[in-house]
């Protein structure tokens, strides 16, 4: 008879059960350390950070001219500035200002999209000292100076131990240590000032800078370039031919010939033509948008932001001939700067307020392989924070220098524009002509740059000794100490930041005058934003649910990114 063999489930030992319990504790120890002191992910409530970074937004595909975008809704983090969107509300395509009307996704409805969801870096923070500080131009997230509790995000653009000022849209520092002694003391004397009309709320004027001190910053402040990364991500669209509007309506860009009929230009497709026809300063250039320092993300606009000259303009040129030569001219201000690219390989940066000549004034020139007749190549010509750069094929061949004793160099007039003169109020559109030969031009578009601007409507306090345009405007520049930094929101007007911050949080008031008002503590710095791991998803129509048919429960792989 054979004998069933049977097998009998091992008895869970109580040693077994406490190393798992053990094990998961320990996890959990871990994720909550790592939360804490290595990674940890936030959302962003607000818009102040777009187009870099969205806040509670909508998304729509213009119904002129197909591009697509994405606009804010209601701004909890500032009731001033903004209000909800209406059923009856416009959005304004910042490729060609068309108004659309079909926005989905409201505040009426109560379907907005949701903000980005990002990781940012925090250990760099908690060892400290200034090897781990973050850099200038850093999407950076910290403590809001008004309550020490809620996070804010923004760009540091401020470092310690220099003064600061935002003129024409850049940012201007010089480090404390290269300033005279009299500068240091009337700066640190009037934000000594500061502190005490703070605390005097309404009591005193706030006194500005002599016109001795003024002339010393104006020789030794430096304009702060953007990181190549932070440049990157501060370029916002002026106008991209591969989207033109269907119906062309007062105030949409276009396009458009200098010489009409006798042009040896055709704009009529997206690909532009040139064929020569010895038509002298056969130009075409863009016409029909006022280029503004404007968001499309925000939907109510309270006043005409200021105009914008750093620009960027970008194409792919295809020569048809060997003799194809191609000018591109770019203004800033009462200055004027052109590209040539040449068939035959030659680029040159001219300055010239008319077209080049042999009289011109030559910045840098190179000889570049030839291009080939047929084949296309990638072109940039960029003015951007007083350096002008001609890229060919994706590669910078020239550039302008800091270097006064070099023919190439660009620098700006600082008492000029402190003072805010202009020679020519009205800012010329950007141009491309046509010399000689035979080409083509295919995805043109224009880009500015980020513009920092002081709203005169608003200023920092609402007291008679505060100053009418807020902190770092030009006639009143900020002192940052040795533990003291500068935020700007890159949605310059619907961001609250150093600018304007106005509130002088509990979690201060013991520290009397080691707070400043615009500024950020060292200790109140969290972490570095570095990417955008959950941009708001894609929602299912065909879900029966109404509520789930809200949720964005489909990742938007594409649009998660690096942050720069």
């Amino acid at each position: 008879m054979t004998e069933r063999a049977t097998v009998q489930a091992p008895v869970a030992e109580p040693e077994g059960i406490r190393e798992t319990v053990e094990s998961i504790i320990v996890a959990l120890i871990l994720a909550f350390v790592f939360r804490a002191f290595i990674v940890e992910a936030f959302v962003i409530p607000t818009g102040s950070m777009a187009p870099t970074l969205y806040g509670a937004h909508g998304t729509l595909v213009c119904q002129d001219c197909g591009f697509e975008f994405a606009y804010g809704l209601r701004d909890l983090g500032d009731s001033r500035r903004t209000v909800p969107v209406l059923g009856n509300s416009r959005a304004a395509c910042p490729n060609c200002n068309h108004l659309n009307t079909n926005l989905k996704f409201s505040d009426d409805k109560r379907n907005r999209e949701k903000g980005d969801r990002i990781l940012v870096l925090k250990w760099p923070m908690h060892i400290g000292g200034r090897l781990f500080d973050p850099a200038r131009w850093d999407v950076t997230v910290f403590k809001d100076p008004s309550d020490g509790t809620t996070n804010f995000i923004k760009r540091l653009v401020g470092l310690p131990n220099e003064v600061l000022a935002i003129m024409d849209g850049d940012v201007y520092a010089v480090p404390l240590d290269e300033l005279s002694e009299g500068a240091r003391s009337e700066l640190e004397r009037i934000r000594h000032q500061k502190f005490q009309l703070r605390t005097r709320l309404r009591s005193g004027v706030l006194d500005r800078p002599s016109v001795e001190v003024l002339a010393e910053l104006d020789e030794k402040m430096r304009v702060q370039r953007k990181t190549p990364a932070a440049q990157k991500a501060l370029w916002y669209p002026v106008y991209h031919h591969n989207y033109p509007p269907r119906e062309l309506d007062a105030g949409q860009p276009y396009w458009a010939s200098s010489r009409g009929q006798a042009s040896g230009w055709d704009t009529s497709c997206r690909i532009l033509t040139f064929a020569s026809t010895q038509v002298d300063e056969d130009f075409i250039e863009l016409r029909g948008k006022d280029i503004r320092a404007t968001c499309a993300y925000n939907i109510h606009a309270r006043q005409t932001p200021p105009p914008v000259s750093d620009l960027r303009i970008r194409f792919v040129f295809t020569p048809k001939d060997d003799d194809a030569t191609l000018l591109v001219r770019l203004d800033k201000l009462d200055r004027t700067f052109w590209a040539t690219v040449q068939a035959d390989g030659l680029v040159t940066l001219v300055e010239s307020r008319d077209v080049p000549s042999d009289a011109s004034r030559v910045l840098v020139s190179k000889r570049l392989p030839p291009l080939t007749a047929g084949r296309s190549v990638r072109i940039s010509f960029e003015n951007v924070d007083y350096r002008l750069a001609l890229r060919v094929g994706g590669e910078e061949v020239l550039a302008s220098s800091d270097d006064p004793a070099s023919p190439a160099w660009y620098a700006p007039d600082l008492k000029g524009l402190r003072a805010n003169r202009r020679q020519r109020s009205n800012h010329q559109p950007p141009r491309l002509y046509g010399w000689q030969g035979a080409f083509e031009v295919a995805h043109l578009a224009v880009d500015r740059d980020s513009y920092y601007y002081h709203d005169p409507t608003f200023r920092a306090l609402p007291m008679s000794w505060a100053p009418r345009l807020g902190w770092a405007s030009p006639a009143n520049p900020i002192l940052l100490r040795e533990h003291e930094f500068f935020m700007l929101g890159d949605n310059t007007s619907a961001s609250k930041d150093s600018r304007l911050w106005d509130v002088v949080g509990e979690h201060f008031q013991a520290r009397g005058e080691d707070f400043q008002l615009g500024t950020v503590p060292r200790d109140q710095l969290i972490g570095k934003a570095f990417f955008v791991y959950w941009p708001s998803g894609h929602r299912l129509s065909w879900l029966p649910v109404a509520g789930l048919r809200r949720l964005g429960i489909i990742p938007d792989v594409g649009r998660m990114r690096w942050i720069r």
